[in-house]
C-alpha cells in the first residue's frame, strides 16, 4: 500500500448544518473564482501584506496569483525537478482539446517555478464525461478505465487539479502512473479542497495536508483507496 500526500490551499467548508464564519464564505468564493463561477459579492486576499478586494470586475487579478502560489507551494514540498500531470478536465479527450483548464494552470505553475517544473498531458478521457458536481461519477474505479495514458512522464510525478472532492480523479491517476520506480507519483497538489469539519484558517498552505492512500500495483477497479 503507498500513500501519496496532498497538499492544498484552500479547505472550503460542504457541510450546510455548520454555522458559517466570514472567513468559510471567503474560502468558497476562492473556489468560485478558480472554478469560474460567479463570485456574488466580494471578498479579499492578502498580497505583500497587503489587503485586497475582489468581486466580479477584477476576479481575474485574483486567479492570476493562483500560480505562482501554488508552485511555492509544491517547491516547499518537494525538493527537486519533477514534472506535473494534470488532471484532465470532463471533456478533454485530447492533450489538444480546447479549455483544457488544468493543463493551462500546470504550466502556469511550471512558468513560475524558474524551469524546476515541467509539464505533461498525460492523462486524457476515453469519451467525454459528465462533471461530477453535476451528478457524474466520483469513483476512482470509474476513472481507472475511463482515464487514457496518453504518454508516461518522467519522474518523479506530480499530480494537479483545482480542487479536490472526493478524491476520486488523483487516486485513479495515482493507481495509472504509479507503477515504475523511476516515475513515481510523488505529490498530489491543488488549489482547494472540501471539509466538512471547519479550519482555524481555512486559507493558506499551514494545515491543508491530507493523505491519498492507494495501491501503487493496483490490480484492479475492486482495490481500496480513500482519501482521509
Amino acid at each position: 500500500m503507498a500513500t501519496l500526500k496532498l497538499i492544498s490551499l484552500c479547505a472550503y467548508l460542504t457541510d450546510s448544518e455548520a454555522e458559517w464564519r466570514a472567513e468559510d464564505h471567503r474560502a468558497t468564493k476562492m473556489i468560485k473564482a478558480i472554478k469560474g463561477d460567479p463570485i456574488k459579492g466580494w471578498f479579499h486576499s492578502y498580497v505583500g501584506g497587503q489587503r485586497r478586494v475582489y468581486d466580479q470586475n477584477n476576479v481575474q487579478d485574483f486567479v492570476s496569483r493562483i500560480p505562482p502560489a501554488l508552485a511555492k507551494n509544491i517547491l516547499r514540498h518537494h525538493d527537486g525537478e519533477a514534472t506535473i500531470v494534470p488532471i484532465p478536465n470532463s471533456h478533454v479527450t485530447s492533450a489538444t482539446t480546447p479549455d483544457f483548464k488544468t493543463l493551462d494552470l500546470a504550466r502556469e505553475i511550471a512558468r513560475k517555478s524558474g524551469g524546476i517544473l515541467k509539464v505533461a498531458p498525460a492523462l486524457v478521457f476515453r469519451e467525454v464525461q459528465k462533471k461530477s458536481r453535476e451528478g457524474g461519477p466520483r469513483d476512482p474505479s470509474h476513472f481507472e478505465t475511463a482515464y487514457k495514458v496518453v504518454e508516461r512522464p518522467k519522474g518523479p510525478i506530480i499530480l494537479l487539479d483545482d480542487v479536490c472532492t472526493t478524491g476520486g480523479h488523483l487516486v485513479a491517476a495515482h493507481w495509472l502512473l504509479h507503477r515504475h520506480p523511476s516515475r513515481p507519483v510523488v505529490l498530489a497538489c491543488t488549489f482547494g479542497r472540501t471539509t466538512k469539519q471547519q479550519h482555524d484558517e481555512p486559507i493558506g498552505s499551514g494545515q491543508k495536508i491530507s493523505t491519498l492512500h492507494g495501491a501503487a500495483n493496483h490490480g484492479g477497479p475492486h482495490s481500496q483507496s480513500r482519501l482521509l
